[in-house]
């Protein structure tokens, strides 16, 4: 009775650890047959490359020996093979197999090739929506790759199919010696007997259905449908609660993704909102110069006018009596004129809003107009300017106006800050190549006490703080918005220096 029971015992664990062994095969084939993807491939009759190719993919993340698809008529129509040099396990679904599908929804089975060895067949049909058979997929799993199920085995053990073709056999198995205790258990792996025999080594046989069961095999039959109702009540809660935590998870990401699509919209909202502040900023600085040049700018005005108004009058006792004289009175004239409109076109161009984005321009004009415009400063201030354009234009990525504001915020700091006494000298040097133009402007006056703070908003030096403290702060922020940079340091001989980085363009050629 010992043996009895222990020989019940063997076999119950081989049957259960073979049962979950096979259950990949079966929910395999379950999923595949309900994929729209099949049942899309099987209505046409064939499948596209890219699907036999995820074929192919699914027996090696699977561990498959083969996945294939037949046709309502059992013509293979796919094949994904682990092996591409191997045959298939069938060439087409035998008509046994398909009677048997007809009448059932699954079916299990040992079969063997000579190539492939045993393996373990899980067959399913492919129906459509309204029930019409599409066809079938079959997966074939490997005994051999049972490797873990078999070395839990004892040595004197061997697995056969019914016609006595071995499955599996220990390698010290010796059959010839037993004296055989034999007992027939049911199985759940494709309602099949597990018989064995022991002596007291065990032979499990894989055998036909139907034999009678004792008692004993009764009650072992309750105990593993009892155990498997445990099981797949344990798994069902197991799933429940997974899909409980899944939906919770969802709704959390869910709301967090909210969250984060709202703080992003704000976040754009600000930058923009900094972005208008800017322009505003600069808009204002350049007010706050006009501003602060309005007299000078009232004197270089009123000059060529009463000029104007001179020649006019010499002109008019002139015009017949020395017309010559008369002539040369027109062009100075018109000589104040163009100065008076590229004084005022200077100054609107200044004024005007700039919302271009930069160019490849050359340098140097934007300073050449910024000094007419700053021109009766300069002059009140008696400070010397030195400013000699290179003979070659030199070329960076800027917008003329924005560039001309920033010489203008420069150039006015170093007119407050140099001496008034006609010793004040005022530099603009171009340096650098086409990969890396430069502006230096240099003074000699006091230089800067701290570059760091100077470069803060709102920081002035200015006896009279009749300056905002922006205007290095912006000037900066336009050089970086061109893709350059502003950098402070100390002039040879002491004074200021102030250098304008420019972004050359596309590796120093025209964009």
């Amino acid at each position: 009775m010992r043996e009895r029971a222990e020989v019940e015992r063997l076999a119950l664990r081989l049957d259960r650890q073979l049962t979950n062994d096979f259950s990949q095969n079966v929910r395999l084939v379950s999923l595949l047959t309900g994929h729209n993807d099949v049942r899309a491939a099987l209505r046409l009759g064939r499948l596209s490359k890219a699907e036999k190719g995820a074929l192919n993919q699914l027996v090696i993340k699977t561990a498959r020996v083969a996945i294939l698809v037949a046709d309502a008529s059992g013509e293979i129509v796919a094949a994904g093979l682990r092996n591409p040099d191997a045959s298939r396990p069938i060439a087409a679904l035998p008509a046994k197999l398909r009677r048997t599908l007809a009448s059932n929804l699954l079916s299990r089975r040992f079969v063997q090739r000579n190539d492939l060895g045993w393996m373990f067949e899980t067959a399913r049909t492919v129906y459509s929506e309204d029930g019409t058979r599409l066809g079938y997929v079959l997966a074939y799993q490997s005994l051999e790759d049972l490797g873990p199920t078999w070395g839990a085995l004892p040595e004197n053990l061997e697995v056969s199919a019914a016609g006595g073709e071995v499955l599996y056999a220990h390698h010290r198995f010796d059959a010839a010696r037993w004296r055989p205790l034999r007992i027939s258990v049911p199985s759940q792996v494709h309602g099949t007997l597990l018989v064995l025999e022991r002596d007291p080594r065990v032979l499990v046989v894989y055998g036909a259905i139907g034999l009678a069961l004792g008692m004993a095999l009764s009650l072992a039959l309750i105990f593993g449908v009892s155990s498997a109702s445990r099981r797949r009540a344990l798994a069902e809660a197991r799933i429940n609660a997974l899909a409980d935590a899944a939906a919770v998870l969802e709704a959390r990401v869910a709301e967090r993704t909210a969250e984060l699509r709202s703080e992003i919209e704000q976040h754009k909202r600000t930058e923009q909102a900094l972005h208008d502040s800017q322009s505003q900023l600069v808009q204002a600085s350049k007010l706050k110069v006009l501003n602060d040049m309005a007299s000078g700018l009232s004197h270089e005005l009123s000059q060529p006018l009463f000029a104007l108004e001179a020649n006019l009058d010499t002109l008019t006792c002139q015009l017949e009596s020395q017309p010559q004289t008369a002539l040369a009175s027109l062009e100075k004239a018109k000589r104040v004129t163009r100065r008076m409109g590229q004084i005022l076109s200077n100054l609107k161009g200044f004024a005007r809003k700039d919302v271009e984005e930069p160019v490849w321009m050359d340098l140097s004009q934007p300073v050449t107009d910024a000094l007419e415009i700053l021109e009766h400063e300069v002059a009140r201030g008696h400070v010397t300017v030195r400013h000699s354009p290179p003979a070659k234009p030199m070329c960076g990525m800027a917008t003329p106006t924005r560039l001309q504001q920033v010489i203008v915020n420069i150039v006015s700091n170093s007119v407050d800050a140099v001496a008034k006494d006609g010793t004040g000298v005022l530099r603009i040097t171009y340096s650098g190549d086409a990969s890396k133009p430069q502006i230096c402007i240099c003074d000699n006056g006091p230089g800067f006490c701290d570059p760091k703070a100077v470069l803060a908003p709102f920081f002035t030096t200015k006896e009279d703080q009749n300056g905002l403290g922006l205007g290095l702060s912006i000037s900066r922020d336009i050089m970086q918005s061109f893709g350059g940079g502003l950098h402070l340091g100390t002039a040879t001989g002491g004074g200021a220096s102030v250098t304008l980085d420019f972004n050359p363009g596309d590796g120093g050629h025209r964009p």
